[in-house]
């Protein structure tokens, strides 16, 4: 496997790695790949085809003792104290950071060597970067103090007291700066995690001495590990329109196969699944139009409350009736998806959000028969209105937490001295407003078409219905 061309030290590591990949046992890396540089693209290093590769091809495959999970990491073995009352996250975390301390005289050094150490997630944005976001769902999925109140809690303890083990980080870990330098790695190593990280089948043996454990009739620990660093798969760019190989995990290798026949000089991408622009660039900081389909605006079940209550004044008693019924129905949920529309297709709103406005609607007489009969999950002719209505108070509501105009936001993006991080959080919120647009402009169709009802027939579903 060959490597194009590139600075010094970005082929040395990457010659390195591929060295070190290639004499672990049972590697097995297709000839007809290549890794690229790809910096220039905001891509870093990616794989290319160097010759046709067909459909089901093996691309690699590795063991999962090359895997790097908390079972695999000579800490497990050194130190199984320091991770007992960890969970996953966490322990994976620390056995990141060890072996990274280690330098050299790590196994996975050569690996951990060529992954990323600067990041344009959304954990790592100034106040200033995250304020062109105001308005969007994914500045509440950050989690960054809770992050740090977790690290603070779980690890700094153990770092502190085991700090000689950590090798180049622990002067640090021994001094006074210790908390600060643990959470500066404690956020690097959780970054790579949930960019790179892949996600292990429960029970898959990924190290030696699990036959062991198991013949002890030990229980399953809480640190067992979920997630793994899988070396060489996280080189893989990802493309929801491009996606033309899959990983594998199989009985004791994790094995990468093409999807379709791949031309030669094409780059080889795996696929996230279908995530939001916002989530793509909170998870792996960027974003493509590529993932434009499935960007969402989400609606808060507070939002839903309050619209719903401008229409049907409920004390908290009755609002929590009516939000018991819709559990019953299945539809409650912390939030709500307003999604684009499919090409061709009319703009659909969520079915949950409508029932969950439509319980909130009812009145007295309305909401005990929905208690009688609580398979009934259609809004009655008379709340068709009243819901319209609400629609659009939520829609409304939505646009006004945006500080920028879709017009403004389209003008930004034609500037080309607009900074990479501002583009890629003009190019959300602008992705959400779209979506916004379509939803209002259907709302208005229901509005006008409800109000061109005759009088009869509106009189005859209040008279049924009640005082909607």
């Amino acid at each position: 496997m060959a490597t194009s061309r590139g600075d010094a030290d970005f082929l040395v590591k990457t010659t390195e790695f591929l060295q070190w990949l290639q004499q672990r046992p049972g590697t097995a890396i297709s000839p007809k790949i290549q890794i690229a540089d790809l910096r220039e693209q905001y891509a870093g290093r990616g794989i290319i085809a160097t010759e046709v590769i067909e459909k089901d091809e093996e691309l690699f495959s590795i063991a999962h003792s090359s895997i790097l999970t908390t079972h695999n990491s000579d800490l497990q073995t050194f130190k199984p104290a320091i991770l007992e009352r960890l969970d996953a996250w966490n322990s994976l975390v620390l056995v990141m950071i060890y072996e990274d301390g280690l330098r050299e005289k790590s196994t996975w050094w050569p690996y951990l060597n060529i992954l990323p150490r600067d990041f344009d997630t959304l954990i790592y944005w100034s106040s200033d970067e995250l304020a062109e976001l105001q308005g969007s769902a994914v500045l509440d999925k950050i989690g960054k103090t809770d992050a740090d109140e977790s690290f603070k809690k779980c690890l700094l303890p153990l770092v502190q007291q085991n700090a000689e083990i950590f090798g180049h980080h622990a002067q640090a870990f021994a001094g006074t700066d210790a908390e600060s330098a643990l959470l500066g790695l404690a956020h690097r190593m959780a970054t790579l995690i949930m960019a790179y990280g892949f996600d292990l089948e429960a029970g898959s043996s990924t190290s030696g001495d699990e036959d062991e454990d198991e013949a002890d009739g030990s229980s399953q620990s809480a640190y067992e590990l979920n997630k793994g660093m899988v070396p060489l798969a996280d080189l893989f760019n990802a493309d929801g329109d491009l996606n033309n190989a899959h990983l594998l995990q199989q009985e004791n290798s994790m094995t990468m196969i093409a999807l379709k026949s791949i031309r030669k000089g094409q780059q080889i991408f795996n696929d996230f699944g279908q995530l939001p622009r916002s989530d793509l660039l909170r998870r792996y900081g960027y974003v493509t139009d590529n993932y434009k389909r499935w960007d969402v605006v989400e609606v808060d079940i507070e939002t839903v409350t309050k619209a719903a209550g401008e229409h049907n004044t409920l004390n908290e008693k009755e609002k929590n009736e009516r939000l018991d019924l819709t559990a019953k129905w299945e539809v409650l949920q912390d939030g709500y998806d307003l999604t684009r529309s499919t090409a061709n297709q009319a703009f659909e709103f969520d079915r949950a959000l409508v029932l969950t406005i439509t319980a909130l609607l009812l009145d007295s007489e309305e909401f005990t028969e929905a208690l009688e009969d609580p398979t009934e999950q259609q809004p009655p002719p008379s709340l068709r209105m009243p819901l319209a209505l609400v629609l659009r108070r939520i829609i409304s509501s939505r646009q006004s937490a945006y500080r920028t105009t879709t017009a403004e936001d389209a003008t930004l993006l034609e500037d080309a001295d607009v900074q990479r991080r501002r583009r890629m959080a003009i190019e959300v919120r602008l992705g959400e407003k779209e979506i916004l647009a379509e939803a209002a402009g259907e709302v208005e169709k229901r509005i006008a078409k409800l109000g061109s009802a005759t009088e009869q027939e509106q009189g005859t579903s209040h008279a049924k219905m009640g005082r909607f």
